[in-house]
């Protein structure tokens, strides 16, 4: 910053010299009009606020965030005293012209060189520089807030002029103007800047609506919300242009990576497929989601969201943020803000397009066996041991003497059965938005389609959204309104059984026969021309044509609210929360010979009702001397009604799908209903206080009472204090912009353990009893298994540690959070005594805690006129731990679970090797043979036993997580790219289980993997063919010679007592680039002729590398079943437009 700030003991009169010397020389070298770097800069959006905050910190951070330089005098602008200034994602210039007005001065621009000077008087303000056309006609009126109230201070620019001037205290203005203006533009702190005609009388009457943007800066905390700067708990936000920057159709893929201490990963490849989410670990044994808020409304999950309708995404995650939620917050809480219609003021309608269209094509196929090299695994699968050697007792087995099979090994001309069962995908997403406001109306209207076309066919997704929401202002004492969100989804899964079939294919079977015609069982003798069946699986492409599933889901969140304001500072706000959500699921399978000789029906309807009615009293107030308070009393009763109907049936007369079930024959062991209802009545307070922005307190209390327990209410407390060291005179330091500490404690629960009834007895409705009344036979139920009518939610402590800082001019940013969560009263089964009667009983009696650090780093690396470069990092890492089970700090073996240890761990034998053939004898004394896997002797005992030599190999969940967002802009170019990692990560391959060494059958498609080979053995020799009768290729028997004993897996078929699922077992740690993404925004002037604010054209491609030591197809869905959506990966790439009317 240059500023004429000289040492005390220089005169006055040098220091105005040296000051007078410089302003000469930076107006000598101003031009006369601003140039267009000039006008790129004043137009770029930053935020800017402080509480208290001195003049001269406030110019520092100006000039880091928006690369300028101020130069002005120290006793002009009163350097060191404080103001409080706020102004949220607002454009640089109407900063500038809040702080002119703020400090009683005017300035002058130079380059990028701001110059701050007195303020003249019962002049036009000019500020550009340009000379001033000849007056001929004077305007006047006045300039109102959304209430009616004049508005002191608001920004008057004659438009194609450079005259302008601000309103009196009253918001009255008046301005000679040359004839030749025909509008003005007006801007003021906190309000959309709105160009306003002049009419003929000469007399203007502007109402101003607040800028909605703001919103962007500010975190919903539950029941409230509060400015980022002023949190004392932990949360994490991501914003609406980062959300659809992503290009998913998943809300909560738009945000992977984002917020440290957030672990979210893809489980599925398929149209429409979910993500896991856990928030600081795992508090409960049996898993568990966060609570997902959307708009006020609890929901399960937001998959049915387009991303596009998402204005932000806010995610508390300690104690003293959830305990807001009481008895479902340990999870940590997912609010998701919807945009909404903006405060009503002011006159003004906005029109938004964001769309793309995508090409999705496979990637990352894994490195499966050739014809040849498949046919010499499944000969070693056919090895025997007998006699101290391996031999090769039955060969025709292995080809079936298929002369077929036997030329197309010659030829190596092989089915590639992926491609026959998929397709390059689409990708879709069309969003038009619509907002306006009145003087006592806004409103704002969302449409929203998506269509997904998977990879594999017969598979797709069309989505469509519908969001509408008005807010009306009756008076300044009194608004209402209200909103509704209606999704429907349409998802076709396909065949599952289909696409689980095409991956298991051997490659050497044909699909068609030489007409053309799919074969139906491409491995029985006769398609094979053998002497035997290879396979009679059915042709997968048929079970893709036959077999279908479609899951309709229908979702509507509304909203009504009213609020009354009897005096400022109190408000009294009550809304009625209704969300209906219903789905239906049809499945349905025709006959494939070798598969279903038979056709399959299945349809299930589910439907969920849930109303939430939530008042909340709220008083702020400010006092003298700097002190705040806010003080919220709530009121929140929930109510919930679940049921579910669903039945199957077989052998139906003619394909009508699943809509036509008792024409067949009705399964009864998948037939059935279900029906439950809960309530949860809660009181809650809040209050938060500060002193003068420097010191912080915040308590919050809430009451829980639940229908699903004896025991029904529970309190669930929280405190946080806050400290803004920079404000400290002991911390006054130039790179020092601000230094916030933070510490927390409290308490939320869980219940997802605990089923509507679970305290209570319950008849057991899964079979009838008959019964004898008086000689007449009745059919009743017996009398469910007692419970536990003490159980009770568990609950989670959380101590928490937090510091916010900001360096050098706010250019680095960034959180560091550490943690300590004990959850203690998690639902277990407690076994019982054989005198209770009932084998085993729920009970609250074990304990888990999560312990961590997360980081987040903020960076502006380059800023010049024409160039800025920021980077983004997050990175967290938990660990967490079994505390107790069942009561006791013991270990249990048998379920996987040990003190000390995370939930979730993998348990089993540790192979340190294969035995060889010059081993046998000592192979032997194990009571084992060569080519089995050797397990490590552990206690070194001399024998290998379950409950001494298992030992834990890994954890699938991950040591840590981390992503790094990268942005840069040059001029109208904008370019990005984000990387995600997960690190640690130890699994239980799914894919591996399939096609990997730890499936021994030996018609299974299989990666190349380094499998053992005994010394000596038949095995085919490629490389030398003979002929049959008919003069076709025959293939040859030769000898393994040295065979391959130091393989890295055994025998796959005699792999011994130890192997276990060893060779399911793998390393899943990656990194991925997640997207990259170029874009262009068109000029300025361009768009003024074409009568648009806004138009960017970008491409995006997604998930482009990954880089891991995983064999499988995606190591993000590792644990992911083939038939529950494993399956190839794939790549996007995307090309999107933004458009603003």
């Amino acid at each position: 910053m240059r500023k004429l700030n000289f040492y005390q003991n220089q005169s006055m009169t040098f220091r105005r010299m040296v000051m007078g010397l410089g302003l000469v020389l930076v107006f000598l070298g101003t031009p006369q009009a601003r140039d267009l770097r000039a006008q790129e800069f004043l137009n770029q959006r930053i935020s800017v606020s402080f509480q208290q905050g001195k003049v001269e910190k406030v110019l520092e951070y100006l000039e880091g965030k928006a690369g300028v330089n101020f130069l002005y005098s120290p006793e002009l602008i009163d350097a060191n005293r404080k103001i409080s200034f706020d102004m949220p994602n607002t454009r640089f210039s109407d900063i500038l012209e809040g702080l002119s007005q703020k400090l009683q001065i005017s300035y002058e621009i130079s380059g990028k060189t701001i110059i701050l000077k007195p303020q003249a008087t019962n002049k036009p303000r000019v500020t550009t520089g340009m000379n001033t056309s000849a007056v001929d006609k004077t305007i006047s009126g006045v300039v109102l807030d959304e209430n009616g109230t004049g508005l002191p201070g608001v920004n008057i620019q004659a438009k194609g002029s450079t005259v302008g001037t601000s309103t009196d205290i009253d918001g009255k203005f008046r301005l000679s103007v040359p004839d030749d203006v025909t509008a003005f533009t007006f801007s003021y702190i906190g309000y959309i800047t709105q160009d306003v005609a002049i009419t003929n009388s000469n007399e203007l009457k502007v109402n101003l609506a607040p800028d909605t943007k703001s919103l962007s800066e500010v975190v919903v905390v539950g029941y409230g919300t509060v400015k980022k700067k002023d949190l004392t708990g932990s949360v994490g936000s991501v914003d609406a242009e980062k959300i659809t920057s992503r290009g998913t159709t998943s809300a909560l893929g738009a945000i992977q990576g984002a917020v440290a201490g957030v672990d979210i990963s893809s489980n599925s490849v398929r149209p429409g497929g979910g993500f896991s989410i856990q928030i600081r670990g795992q508090n409960s044994l049996a898993g568990g989601s966060p609570l997902y808020v959307v708009d006020g409304v609890v929901t399960s999950d937001i998959n049915f969201l387009n991303p596009n309708d998402i204005e932000q995404i806010d995610i508390l995650k300690d104690a003293s943020s959830t305990a807001i939620y009481g008895s479902r917050g340990s999870n940590g809480v997912v609010i998701v803000r919807t945009k909404n219609a903006g405060k009503p003021g002011g006159t003004r309608t906005q029109v938004t397009y964001d769309g793309y269209y995508s090409i999705r094509e496979l990637a990352r196929i894994p490195d499966f066996m050739d014809g040849r090299e498949w046919v010499d695994f499944r000969t070693s699968a056919y090895y025997q041991y007998a006699n101290g050697a391996y031999s090769l007792p039955q060969k025709g087995p292995i080809l079936q003497n298929s002369p077929l099979l036997e030329r197309r090994l010659y030829e190596e001309n092989y089915e590639d059965w992926l491609k026959l069962g998929t397709r390059s995908g689409k990708q879709q997403n069309h969003y038009l938005g619509i907002s306006g406001n009145s003087d006592k109306l806004s409103y704002n209207l969302g449409l929203g389609y998506q269509n997904e076309e998977g990879n594999f066919i017969n598979e797709d997704l069309n989505r469509y959204t519908i969001k509408l929401s008005a807010e009306h202002k009756a008076s300044k004492f009194f608004s209402a309104g209200g909103s509704v969100n209606m999704t429907m989804g349409i998802n076709n899964s396909g065949s599952q059984n289909g696409y689980r079939d095409v991956l298991r294919m051997p490659n050497i079977l044909g699909a068609y026969d030489e007409n053309g015609n799919l074969i139906e069982q491409p491995g029985i003798a006769a398609s094979i021309q053998g002497t035997g069946n290879f396979t009679s699986s059915p042709n997968p492409l048929l079970e893709i044509n036959s077999g279908t599933e479609e899951i309709r889901r229908y979702d509507i969140l509304g909203s009504i609210f009213a609020e009354i304001r009897p005096f400022d500072g109190l408000s009294f706000r009550s809304s009625l929360l209704p969300r209906f959500n219903r789905s239906r699921t049809g499945r349905y399978y025709g006959v494939v010979n070798g598969n279903r000789s038979q056709d399959h029906a299945f349809q299930s309807n589910t439907e969920n009702f849930e109303f939430t009615w939530d008042n909340v009293l709220n008083y702020t107030k400010s006092l003298n001397g700097g002190h705040n308070i806010n003080v919220s009393l709530i009121h929140s009763a929930f109510k919930t009604r679940f049921e579910r109907i669903q039945a199957a049936s077989n052998n139906l007369p003619y394909d009508s799908q699943w809509y036509n079930l008792f024409s067949g024959t009705l399964v009864n062991a998948s037939s059935n209903t279900a029906y439950s209802e809960t309530a949860l009545l809660s009181y809650a307070a809040r209050a938060n206080y500060d002193y003068k922005g420097k010191y912080f307190v915040t308590g919050t209390l809430r009451y829980d009472g639940s229908s699903k327990l004896r025991d029904k209410w529970k309190a669930f407390p929280s405190a946080a204090l806050a400290w803004r060291i920079s404000e400290e005179q002991f911390a006054k330091a130039r790179f020092l912009s601000d230094l916030k500490a933070r510490v927390s404690v409290g308490f939320s629960g869980n219940n997802n353990g605990i089923s509507a009834y679970g305290a209570q007895q319950t008849p057991e409705t899964g079979s009838l009893v008959w019964y004898d009344y008086d000689g007449s036979v009745v059919s009743g139920f017996a009398p469910g298994r007692p419970v536990n009518q003490g159980i009770t939610w568990e609950k989670t402590r959380e101590l928490n540690f937090g510091i916010d800082y900001s360096l050098f001019n706010y250019r680095v940013s960034g959180a560091i959070d550490l943690y300590d969560k004990l959850s203690d009263g998690l639902l277990m089964s407690r076994a019982l005594t054989i005198e209770s009667g009932v084998p085993s009983m729920t009970d609250n009696i074990g304990s888990v805690s999560n312990r961590g650090i997360e980081l987040s780093l903020q960076t502006i690396n380059l800023r010049t006129e024409n160039f800025q470069w920021s980077t983004d990092f997050v990175f967290s890492r938990n660990r967490n731990a079994i505390e107790s089970l069942y009561g006791k700090k013991e270990d249990v073996p048998g379920e996987a679970r040990f003190i000390g240890k995370p939930i979730n761990v993998i348990y089993d034998y540790r192979l340190t090797g294969i035995w060889k053939m010059s081993e046998a004898e000592e192979a032997l004394k194990w009571g084992q043979q060569p080519g089995q896997s050797i397990a490590q002797d552990q206690n070194g005992d001399g024998r290998i036993t379950a409950a001494d030599d298992r030992v834990i190999l890994g954890s699938p969940d991950p040591t840590w997580t981390g992503s790094v967002t990268s942005n840069i802009r040059y001029k109208n170019w904008d370019f990005s790219f984000n990387f995600f990692t997960r690190q640690g990560v130890f699994v239980n391959d799914r894919f591996l289980e399939e096609f990997g060494p730890g499936n021994n059958q030996r018609g299974r498609p299989k990666i190349n993997f380094d499998y053992y080979v005994p010394p000596g053995v038949d095995r085919y020799d490629w490389n030398t063919w003979g002929t049959n009768a008919a003069g076709a290729p025959t293939a040859t028997w030769g000898t393994s010679g040295a065979g391959n004993e130091d393989a890295k897996y055994p025998h796959s078929v005699n792999a011994g007592p130890y192997n276990g699922n060893n060779g399911n077992y793998t390393n899943a740690s990656f990194v991925k680039l997640r997207n990259i993404t170029l874009g262009y925004t068109l000029p300025s002037k361009v768009l003024e002729r074409m009568k648009m604010s806004q138009l960017r054209i970008y491409g995006n491609v997604l998930n482009p590398f990954t880089f891991t030591k995983y064999q499988g197809w995606d190591p993000e869905y590792a644990t992911t079943a083939l038939a529950s959506g494993n399956g190839p990966s794939n790549i996007t790439y995307q090309i999107g437009v933004n458009v603003k009317f």
